[in-house]
């Protein structure tokens, strides 16, 4: 690229009709020449007023040295010349002006400054006066993302038109060592026409060169030019091969349809199935934003039975919303449904297991919240007829309160109506009340001590009750109120000690829980369904996961924690604890961990010891002969040119812990990543199943080259689990993915016999 170089002053001389040296600037105007110098000046008028040109800004120039000839006039300026107009200037060692056929010839390191910020080099050039139009030779181009384009000749028009003849763009950078190698990839072409009214960027009979070996053709090929954020056109196509959809091709068009919204249309074409078609819409309003996303095709729906299968309609639809209606309060939904359990994962590479729709209204105030929610499921586990309860409403309100200000503590208040209906299972209606206060006290010699206690008041109504999903006993319709008071105090003794170059912490805990004994057999279970027992919720006042199940009686908890902690660096810490029920009665379920008096032991281990090393190792054991019953194990270990990483998971569901045959659930997954250069990267991983069904579940290969300008991205991937009723079929998968910088991005599958998600999110 060439620069400018500020030249050495040269000796003052005389021309035919006089010189001046100055570095003020002169004035040209439209019509009239006004040379300008610090001293006596000579002034010429031109003989006749010409037309006003499009830009009415002045003209400025300054430079080291200015020649004006009267008689032919022609003003000619050397040494650091520097002409500008509003946002546009131009800069050269040379600057002849002709006032008679209006064209400025600028010769020698010329710099050219759009007033969009790209910056035109070249060694010869003629402009009009308005320096809008211009001729330039040898040209070279620089613009604000970065991107470079070089031609033999260029021409501008309108000061918007720029038409460059055997052009080569490129936006990456030259070897350091040897500038003359071409660039990683650059597109040649016969014409390329830069228009920054359209903003876009237009190529003719181009060609995509890799390493300066031509690789691809097309006789047309535009792109938007760096100032725009989004444009209409056509968005970057995605093709493969797949063993359930066959070979596959997916276009997408996005259209900008103003500042505050866009759509984007999705056209699939698969030859194993029919055509799909999807689309996105997307607005921004004053107060909030809407999102709409869909899709639909017709194609034979999954059952595990052949005769029953059939073409039907098939597809999904997506509404997101957030709209704000004071600064208090805003609004909003979000509505997820597909055909079929099989549909998103079979056509989108979506694997969840339920969608949620949601419509709710919300406040926040200071340290107020109030919501009103309704809910509804769509189970997506394939032959699962459970039913789904349409929750309407779920109305919240907490409230806390001021600290230290209701007898040295804080006052919360939590509040809910809930409702779920199932169309042929039990409705439940629940109302409850729960006010709580909070006080934590350290005492001189450092215990600290934390008192909790809560009045719970609940009411229900349910319909149908003896039905699923827990077909209770009594009457069908049936009535229920409840209280329940409860006091928590907990206290924590740490002991601290400050070395030289770390702490170390030893905290002994312990936590007395008092509540009244409470059936909960009449009660409908709607939240507390799965209790999870771990180190988090050892201490907690009620360990159900919400209050449908409650945990009375009286308990006592106790745990120890210890850690050292650097300064700097490094870190390890310990927790182990476990809880004593006086009472015999207890409703948890069998292998919960908290079903008998004397509760499992819950830890965790956290290892940090240097930056090369992390584990988190939590744990459950029997309190009866210390048998394993929960394991979670992440680690990772490495320097960044090679980290290795492992997660294991075991958990014990038997609910007799005496019996010979266990209902384990076991796997673990394995993987690393390398830098292998400061540009390639390889990353793998891997998940087996040991427990129920041993097995491997899937392992995925990423290669991937990044640099400045160009990413090249090889995924390898494969699935060894099936969807039942043979729609989606275990298979391997290998993608290919190529981003060009400032051009877009291109997807090239390969031969497969998997399924590769298209997805619909833009390039």
């Amino acid at each position: 690229m060439a620069q400018h170089s500020t030249p050495p002053s040269r000796p003052r001389r005389k021309g035919r009709h006089g010189s001046r040296r100055s570095r003020r600037p002169l004035a040209l105007r439209t019509g009239l020449i006004a040379l300008t110098v610090a001293v006596s000046v000579a002034a010429a008028a031109p003989s006749r007023a010409q037309a006003p040109t499009r830009d009415q800004s002045p003209v400025l120039l300054v430079a080291d040295q200015v020649t004006f000839d009267e008689e032919g006039g022609i003003v000619t300026a050397r040494g650091n010349v520097e002409l500008s107009q509003g946002l546009r200037t131009v800069r050269a060692d040379s600057i002849v002006y002709n006032q008679r056929t209006r064209v400025v010839t600028a010769t020698g390191n010329i710099r050219l400054v759009e007033p969009s910020g790209d910056i035109l080099f070249a060694d010869y050039a003629e402009l009009t006066d308005d320096l809008r139009n211009a001729f330039i030779n040898n040209i070279r181009m620089l613009m604000t993302d970065d991107g470079r384009m070089a031609g033999t000749e260029a021409e501008r028009r309108g000061g918007v038109l720029t038409r460059v003849n055997r052009a080569v763009y490129s936006p990456c950078e030259l070897c350091p060592t040897d500038r003359t190698r071409p660039p990683l990839w650059q597109i040649r072409a016969v014409r390329v026409v830069h228009d920054t009214e359209e903003k876009e960027v237009r190529y003719k009979d181009a060609v995509l060169e890799m390493f300066g070996v031509p690789v691809a053709y097309t006789p047309y090929l535009s792109h938007p030019d760096p100032t725009v954020d989004r444009k209409t056109g056509f968005l970057t196509p995605t093709f493969g091969n797949s063993s359930d959809l066959g070979l596959f091709l997916r276009s997408r068009y996005y259209v900008d349809i103003a500042p505050d919204q866009d759509a984007t249309v999705e056209v699939g074409v698969f030859s194993k199935e029919g055509l799909l078609l999807g689309g996105e819409y997307r607005k921004r309003f004053e107060n909030g934003t809407l999102q709409l996303n869909g899709s639909v095709t017709r194609s034979e729906l999954p059952s595990a039975v052949p005769s029953e299968r059939r073409d039907d309609w098939r597809g999904h639809i997506a509404a997101r919303g957030l709209f704000d209606i004071d600064p208090t309060w805003r609004w909003g939904f979000d509505v997820n449904r597909a055909s079929d359990e099989t549909y998103l994962r079979r056509y989108y590479d979506v694997r969840e297991d339920f969608l949620v729709s949601r419509a709710f209204v919300e406040g926040f105030r200071g340290r107020n919240y109030a919501a009103l929610n309704a809910y509804a499921f769509q189970d997506l586990r394939y032959g699962n007829t459970t039913e789904e309860p349409l929750v309407l409403p779920l109305a919240q309100y907490r409230a806390l309160g001021q600290p230290n200000a209701t007898f040295g503590g804080r006052w919360s208040v939590d509040a809910s109506v809930l409702g779920l209906y199932r169309k042929d299972g039990r409705t439940t209606q629940r109302i409850a009340v729960q006010p709580g206060w909070r006080r934590e006290m350290v005492s001189s010699f450092g215990l600290v001590t934390t008192i909790d206690a809560s009045v719970l008041v609940a009411g229900y109504h349910t319909e149908r009750a003896g039905r699923a999903p827990d077909y209770m006993t009594g009457d069908d319709s049936s009535n229920r109120f409840r209280l329940f008071p409860q006091v928590q105090a907990m206290f924590r003794y740490p002991f601290v000690r400050y070395g030289e170059s770390s702490s170390q912490l030893i905290e002994p805990l312990v936590a007395f829980t008092a509540a009244p004994n409470i059936d909960n057999d009449d009660i409908p279970n709607e939240d507390s369904r799965d209790v999870e027992f771990d180190e988090t919720v050892l201490f907690r006042p009620n360990r159900f996961t919400g209050i449908d199940r409650l945990e009375g009686g009286s308990r006592v908890t106790y745990g120890f924690r210890t850690g050292i902690y650097g300064y700097r660096t490094g870190s390890a810490s310990l927790f182990i604890g476990q809880s004593y029920r006086l009472t015999k009665e207890a409703d948890f379920a069998a292998g919960s961990g908290l079903e008998e008096r004397l509760s499992d032991y819950v830890g965790r281990l956290d290892l940090a010891p240097a930056p090369w090393l992390d584990v988190n190792y939590g744990f459950r054991l029997d309190q009866d002969g210390l048998r394993p019953r929960r394991h979670n194990l992440t680690a990772s270990a490495g320097v960044p040119q090679f980290r290795a990483f492992t997660s294991y998971t075991y958990v014990d569901q038997t609910t007799d812990r005496n019996a010979v045959q266990r209902n384990e659930i076991e796997q673990a997954s394995f993987g690393f990543h390398s830098r292998l250069s400061p540009l390639w990267t390889l990353s793998a991983g891997y998940i087996q199943a040991f427990e129920p069904d041993p097995g491997p579940r899937s392992a995925a290969l990423v290669l991937t080259y990044q640099d400045e300008c160009f990413t090249f991205e090889t995924i390898a991937r494969r699935d060894f689990t099936d969807v039942p009723g043979d729609d989606v079929n275990e298979g391997s998968t290998i993608l290919f993915r190529l981003v060009f910088k400032n051009i877009g991005e291109v997807r090239t599958p390969g031969i497969s016999t998997g399924f590769i998600g298209g997805g619909s999110q833009r390039d």
